[in-house]
């Protein structure tokens, strides 16, 4: 498998992160500490094979991508990049065929979602941050407590907050009280 690195950030890398806030400014008397000098960890994308197109700022990863973050794990067959162009945010990731998603909350919980496709898209519209990521294609979220199917199922990184449409939930059994039961 070819390794591929993809040194600038990858918003998509950060989807499935639990906290999009940002934090919130000291009071004007308080003392600011310095910024950390630390910078990220690369983001790496492990692909078969890839093209970069920069007429068009896009880049097309193919056959056994596997993009790994401190944050999330993606894998997938062919994953569509919009590259970002002069210090903007990156605005749009697909990614299709198999897809699955692992990621570890703010509060620790773990997520595993697969779907046929995945789209991560982030604009500003009159100062507001827009920032979602549609799963389709028979998304599946598994958690610790639960099993939730919906199509399409987007999560909304802005207020931390999954929306199903026609869910199907199915609580796991975490005790000894009996089997799983289907909550919807």
């Amino acid at each position: 498998m070819k390794h591929i690195f993809f040194l600038m950030m990858l918003g998509f890398s950060c989807l499935l992160s639990a906290q999009t806030n940002a934090p919130v400014a000291p009071p004007a008397t308080a003392p600011v500490a310095k910024e950390s000098t630390k910078t990220k960890p690369p983001t790496e994308i492990d692909s078969d094979s890839a093209d970069f197109d920069l007429n068009a700022h896009q880049a097309v990863y193919r056959n056994h991508v596997v993009v790994t973050d401190p944050k999330v794990r993606l894998t997938c067959e062919w994953m569509l990049v919009t590259l970002p162009q002069g210090g903007e945010h990156l605005s749009h990731v697909l990614a299709a065929t198999n897809v699955v998603v692992d990621f570890t909350n703010a509060q620790g919980e773990k997520y595993h979602v697969t779907a046929a496709q995945a789209v991560y898209d982030y604009k500003v519209v009159n100062t507001v941050t827009n920032e979602t990521v549609t799963f389709t294609g028979n998304p599946v979220v598994d958690t610790t407590n639960s099993t939730i199917y919906s199509e399409p199922m987007v999560w909304d990184r802005g207020r931390n907050h999954f929306v199903f449409t026609e869910p199907k939930m199915i609580s796991k059994d975490t005790g000894t009280n009996g089997p799983a039961q289907k909550l919807f």
